[in-house]
């Protein structure tokens, strides 16, 4: 892949991929419209103790809301149905071990 030289590339965001390729910054917003996609796509739509929805807009009485540390990103969760709260991290990969018998 070939990279193109485009305005944004002089405001020190690199060179720009050609389409088709990664999506790019709204230069005027930041990365606010694809962190605000991402946010959409991955909170958790359930309660993890009740399975009541979180989301006002599918009738739940949850607040969920995201924040980042290092490279996790963590969704800080309230169900109003059961009272839970909790923080839900997403993981790329997950390793675990099976128990001795």
């Amino acid at each position: 892949m070939t990279a193109i030289s485009e305005p944004g590339a002089s405001a020190g965001l690199g060179p720009v991929p050609p389409a088709g390729g990664p999506a790019e910054p709204d230069l005027a917003r930041g990365w606010f419209p694809l962190d605000a996609e991402r946010h959409r796509r991955d909170a958790p739509r359930y309660c993890p103790a009740c399975a009541s929805a979180l989301s006002l807009a599918q009738g739940g009485q949850g607040l969920t809301t995201e924040y980042w540390t290092g490279t996790d990103r963590v969704f800080v969760c309230f169900c109003g149905a059961c009272g839970w709260s909790g923080d839900i991290v997403l993981a790329d990969r997950v390793v675990g071990h099976e128990a001795a018998d």
